[in-house]
C-alpha cells in the first residue's frame, strides 16, 4: 500500500491503481520506518525510500497481522523487515527482478546483511519507551551474540530504563499525584535524543536539575560529560514536570531527582559493557582470545 505523494505523482489518488503503477516504475526504497503510539495499538512497519525522477520522499506500507502484542509482534515486525519485496519478484536463486534494478539491488543487498546489523536496524525503529522491550526480545533470540557486537541505549531509552526501576522501586509515590508528564527528549520535539544517538562511552554523569518554568516546576535530566564519539559534552535525555509551585513541590521534585541519579548509577554499573567504547570492547576481546589460547597452550603441554 502507497503512502506518501512526491512531485511526480501528487496528482495520482492514494491507493489508485495508477499510484501503485507509478510506485512500480519510480519507487526506490532505501530503509525501515515504524509508526505507531503504542506497541499495542495501531502499528504500522514503512519501506521508506525515493522517487527515481524527482527524489521526492516515498513510503510503502508493509502489511502486518492484526491484533499482535508482545514477542509476537516483535518478531512478525522483525521478519517483515526482511522478507517483503514489494513491487519486485524473487527468483528461486533467491535473486530480485523488477522494473527497477536499483530497487532490486536494495533487496539483494539487504539479504546479505549479517544478523547483528539487521538487529541495530530493527531496534532502531523503536521509540525510546519501547528500546529496552524490543533489545531484550532480540537477546533472547539471538543469545550468541560476539563480546563486540553490542545493542546500544540511546540517551532517551537511558531515561526510560532508569524510570521504571524507579518506579518498581516506589520512588514515585510522592511524586505521581502532581505529575502532569514525563517524556523522553525524543517526545518532546528536541532531538537531542534521537535514534541515532547512541551512547558508546561511560564516562558521564547523569544530571537531575529541579527549576521553575513558565508554567510549574521542571526536572530536567541531562548526560554531562563523555558518552559518545561526538565531541557533545551534554545530552538532554528527558523531563518531568508538574503544574505546581509550591515549596513542598519543589522538594518532591528534588527528592525524585535523587532517586533518578541512583536509579541511573545502578544500571549503568550493572550494564557497563553496553556503555563502553568499542575500541575498549575490540581490546578486551583480543586480550580474551589471547589467554584462551595460552590456557590452551598450558594444556597441551
Amino acid at each position: 500500500m502507497s503512502d506518501r505523494l512526491c512531485n511526480c505523482c501528487s496528482h495520482l489518488l492514494v491507493c489508485s491503481e495508477k499510484l501503485n503503477s507509478f510506485y512500480n516504475e519510480h519507487f526506490i526504497p532505501n530503509g525501515w520506518k515504524l509508526s505507531y503510539r503504542t506497541l499495542s495499538e495501531g502499528v504500522s512497519l514503512l519501506l521508506t525510500g525515493r522517487c527515481k525522477e524527482c527524489y521526492g520522499e516515498l513510503e510503502e506500507r508493509i502489511l502486518l497481522t492484526d491484533l499482535l502484542s508482545g514477542d509476537e509482534l516483535l518478531r512478525t515486525i522483525y521478519d517483515a523487515m526482511w522478507k517483503a519485496f514489494p513491487y519486485d519478484k524473487k527468483l528461486d536463486s533467491g535473486d530480485y527482478y523488477g522494473p527497477s534494478e536499483a530497487r532490486s539491488a536494495f533487496y539483494r543487498s539487504r539479504d546479505r546483511w549479517k544478523t547483528f546489523r539487521r538487529d541495530r536496524e530493527f531496534l532502531r525503529l523503536f521509540h525510546d519507551y519501547d528500546r529496552n522491550q524490543a533489545r531484550l526480545w532480540l537477546d533472547k533470540i539471538h543469545p550468541d551474540r560476539a563480546y563486540t557486537e553490542v545493542l546500544r541505549d540511546t540517551g532517551g531509552s537511558l531515561f526510560c530504563a532508569v524510570l521504571k526501576l524507579a518506579e518498581e522501586n516506589g520512588d514515585f509515590e510522592k511524586a505521581r499525584p502532581i505529575l502532569d508528564y514525563v517524556l523522553p527528549s525524543e517526545h518532546e520535539g528536541y532531538g537531542s535524543s534521537s535514534k541515532g544517538d547512541e551512547l558508546t562511552a561511560y564516562e558521564f554523569d547523569f544530571v537531575p536539575i529541579v527549576n521553575f518554568g513558565c508554567e510549574g516546576i521542571y526536572l530536567d535530566c541531562y548526560l554531562k560529560g563523555k558518552f559518545d564519539e561526538s565531541g557533545r559534552h551534554t545530552l538532554r535525555v528527558g523531563t518531568l514536570k508538574t503544574l505546581e509551585r509550591s515549596l513542598e513541590a519543589a522538594k518532591i521534585m528534588a527528592e525524585l531527582g535523587g532517586a533518578l541519579l541512583y536509579q541511573e548509577n545502578q544500571y549503568v554499573n550493572k550494564n557497563i559493557h553496553r556503555f563502553t567504547p568499542q575500541a575498549d570492547l575490540e581490546r578486551q576481546y583480543r586480550q580474551m582470545m589471547e589467554q584462551e589460547k595460552l590456557k590452551g597452550e598450558m594444556h597441551e603441554g
